[in-house]
């Protein structure tokens, strides 16, 4: 999909930004395997888990700990289909395939997804993370998502208030 993988490079070059305070060099680039033959032939493992992949050393500090998905479209994902019960609810889709991923890679979630035609992308963390963080971020508005027993709670901001708050420094304390 052409639109996701420009998503991908856009959060790239975002995360780019947020570590060196500009977008060249990049740090980040999509994996090769995004949304390709990694994942479509079940190869998800420490090299190949997520979208999003280190191109310079000082970017491994956030990939050694975070899964990070990225996903974009989905005129019909929305945060409040997991209170109807409907058959299709994308939000957790995405989420259970990165919970996944990072039980795998023992790593922890990170989803980015931005809903079409809506100009805010929203980031989200699993508990472990949002615990680790709670005391710099609890001046940001968060959604709070509970599932089942078998898919952890996930916690959402948007996504650049995220990152103009929470540091590489805070992450590498993870």
């Amino acid at each position: 999909m052409a639109k996701g993988g420009e998503w991908e490079r856009n959060v790239c070059k975002y995360l780019s930004k947020w570590i060196n305070g500009t977008e060249n060099p990049y740090v980040f680039w999509r994996g090769a395997g995004s949304g390709a033959c990694f994942t479509k032939n079940n190869l998800v493992g420490d090299r190949f888990a997520g979208d999003i992949y280190p191109v310079r050393d000082e970017g491994r500090f956030l990939t050694d700990r975070f899964v990070l998905e990225c996903k974009s479209g989905y005129k019909t994902a929305t945060l409040d289909n997991h209170l109807k019960y409907n058959k299709k609810d994308f939000i957790r889709e995405f989420w259970e395939q990165v919970v996944n991923d990072s039980i795998k890679t023992e790593k922890f979630p990170m989803l980015i997804f931005k809903k079409k035609g809506f100009p805010t992308p929203w980031l989200f963390i699993s508990y472990d993370v949002y615990n680790k963080i709670k005391n710099n971020i609890n001046s940001i508005r968060c959604v709070h998502i509970i599932y089942e027993k078998e898919l952890p709670d996930m916690y959402g901001f948007e996504y650049k208030e995220f990152f103009s708050i929470v540091t590489p420094d805070i992450i590498k304390e993870i």
